[in-house]
């Protein structure tokens, strides 16, 4: 249940005046405190609590605040709250009594488990975008888009020891809830089994438990089976990289590195502000999310007329996309990337990291060959590794697998992009594409003072999350360094004369009436 009237509290505690005397005028909580404004918090969760019936929750603005410092600290859960019990700032911040104690560490969980969802996360980005056009922070209508990415909490595992983590899993389960159904198990392979062995025996074993499984009062117990059952029949067992983590996936970093985990697509401001966000899994490819991230500016307040960004946003459907939108795309052409039309169905895509054409399967091509054409116009040949195409489940419906030949082929039309080649070679595009290294800046802020580098928990939902507060965080540290960018700090007694008034005022009336 929420309280309405925690916003109408009145410390009446004899040592509130203690913060005017530790906590420094520059510190940044106090700036933050200051600048940013944390009101909106409470009506936005009003509707993740019950009116009505349940135990008074804690302020849903106070543990806002504490998501808000564990990202800004990079800490965890015990340590912010530990932090928080003695570090007078933070009690500032949190508008706390000095005295007061702290919550249990375990309420964060519950608090970023229950309360926060996805169109929560999308309206506390917005609302950093509203403050800092309210404050004339933002100005122009340029936006700088970028990916970077995430290592998953998990490590990356072959299909097969996934399905054999997956099938110990649930055998455990079933020797600590239903001990008389492991009669009915089937024998295990061996350690070294191929994977048609193991999916043959998680096949058999969900069947011989299948009776038991709907008889049993436990609904973990057949949350876990339904689920197996279900990858099993998808074949999305095949894709799963990693039995605590299904929805992290590999990406290229580079032609020779890869990496297990999340790609963050990030739209940021000329200012510096974030102002849309996408996440998803690894494997992604840039160029599928310029469109989403340009809408997901100007639903967040940006008059979106310039998108600055690297070569892997430059295609036919994205640039059609901003002349119809009236967008100017500051972006260099890749050449491979302007002759993918936008009706191929194939899901093939020019990998930008790694420098060449990437399958629907997330492999690499290994070489690339070309001859021009008597018209001018230059075949590219990508060569994909054989062994890998054998294995891949999609091989049959594959434009670039052959009995004979694993080769994607396309056709670069140079005629086409004449017109677009010349802009980019202007003075003007060269100097509006030299702000794009801002991006780069702010993702190296997000990943090493804020813990963006590994992922806090698994699965896609945790990743949005840990990626929504690190941007508000990134986005709040701006506004207020832009906000008082013209403004020298001003003394103590100055700034917060009426504050400490009413402090010292209620402090003493409180220690008259403790004497009578």
């Amino acid at each position: 249940m929420l309280r309405e009237n925690d916003q109408l509290r009145i410390s009446l505690s004899p040592y509130s005046g203690i913060y005017d005397a530790v906590v420094p005028q520059d510190h940044l909580l106090r700036k933050i405190k200051d600048n940013i404004d944390f009101s909106f918090v409470n009506p936005m969760l009003k509707k993740q609590y019950c009116e009505e019936f349940g135990r008074p929750a804690k302020e849903p603005e106070m543990m806002f605040k504490l998501a808000f410092m564990k990202k800004i600290y990079d800490l965890s859960d015990v340590r912010l709250i530990s932090q928080a019990q003695t570090d007078m700032a933070v009690k500032y911040f949190l508008d706390l009594d000095p005295e007061a104690p702290m919550i249990n560490p375990s309420l964060m969980t519950k608090f970023r488990k229950l309360r926060i969802t996805e169109d929560i996360l999308e309206e506390m980005l917005r609302e950093t975008v509203r403050q800092a056009i309210e404050k004339g922070i933002i100005k122009s209508g340029t936006i700088i888009v970028d990916s970077t990415h995430t290592e998953a909490a998990g490590q990356s595992m072959s299909t097969t020891q996934v399905l054999r983590n997956l099938s110990r899993r649930l055998r455990r389960q079933i020797y600590q809830e239903m001990y008389d159904l492991s009669s009915a198990f089937p024998e295990k392979p061996s350690e070294t089994a191929t994977l048609s062995e193991e999916m043959s025996y998680m096949q058999q074993l969900l069947e011989a438990i299948a009776d038991g499984i709907e008889t049993s009062n436990n609904q973990g117990l057949k949350d876990l089976h339904a689920h197996i059952t279900e990858l099993m029949a998808s074949d999305k067992i095949k894709e799963i990289r990693s039995s605590n983590d299904e929805d992290a996936r590999r990406g290229h970093k580079t032609p020779h590195s890869t990496f297990f985990g999340y790609k963050e697509h990030i739209a940021m401001t000329e200012e510096r502000i974030i102002a849309g966000i996408e996440v998803t899994s690894g494997e992604q490819p840039d160029v599928n999310y310029l469109v989403a991230l340009s809408e997901r500016a100007k639903n967040n307040g940006v008059d979106v007329d310039e998108i600055v960004g690297d070569r892997a946003y430059v295609s036919a459907g994205n640039l059609e996309y901003c002349e119809e939108m009236g967008i100017t795309l500051i972006a260099m052409s890749n050449p491979v990337i302007s002759a993918l039309a936008d009706d191929r169905e194939d899901d093939f895509s020019y990998n930008k990291d790694a420098g060449t054409m990437q399958c629907p399967a997330g492999e690499l091509a290994i070489s690339c060959s070309k001859k021009q054409a008597k018209s001018g116009n230059w075949n590219h040949s990508y060569r994909f590794p054989r062994k890998a195409c054998n294995k891949c489940p999609q091989k049959e419906q594959c434009p670039a697998y052959r009995k004979s030949d694993t080769a994607y082929r396309i056709t670069v039309l140079n005629e086409k992009n004449q017109e677009r080649i010349a802009f980019e070679r202007s003075e003007a595009f060269q100097q509006r594409l030299e702000i794009r290294r801002r991006i780069e800046e702010k993702n190296a802020e997000m990943k090493v003072a804020h813990g963006l580098r590994r992922a806090d928990s698994t699965g896609l939902a945790a990743m949005r999350l840990q990626t929504y507060f690190t941007a508000f965080v990134v986005n709040a540290k701006r506004i207020v360094t832009l906000a008082t960018a013209n403004y020298p700090s001003e003394p103590s007694v100055l700034r917060n004369s009426s504050k400490t008034f009413l402090s010292l005022l209620f402090s003493l009336q409180f220690r008259r009436l403790r004497a009578e």
